[in-house]
């Protein structure tokens, strides 16, 4: 009994980390496709913000801490806005997803981004 639940234990282990490791892939591709054509956003205005591209970095991860209102006006002047944020080389994020986060982010020093 013990050699078939240890078989079968090994066997749910590989299933799960093969749907996790599909999972991932099905994500980077679905990233890759939507910013396929090269509609990169202009990165002037985000750029002259000290700090603001980095904030936007971790914000693509959730950790919305280092955005400040400069940055999130610099996101707001970004024009067209249908285009993708290169982050990260093969990884480019729709600027209207930075636009959603400035819009529901909690600033320490105003509770509004204008």
């Amino acid at each position: 009994m013990k050699l078939k639940q240890t078989n079968v234990m090994f066997m749910v282990l590989a299933l799960v980390s093969a749907l996790v490791f599909l999972q991932s892939q099905a994500v980077s591709a679905l990233v890759f496709l939507q910013s396929e054509a090269g509609n990169y956003c202009p990165t002037e205005n985000i750029n002259s913000i000290p700090g603001c591209f980095d904030a936007l970095k971790l914000a693509s991860g959730k950790d919305y801490r280092r955005l400040t209102r400069d940055c999130c006006r610099a996101v707001f002047s970004v024009i067209p806005d249908t285009c993708f944020l290169l982050l990260f080389p093969g990884k480019a994020y729709p600027i209207k997803m930075f636009r959603n986060i400035c819009l529901n982010v909690n600033y320490v020093s105003a509770a509004s981004p204008f």
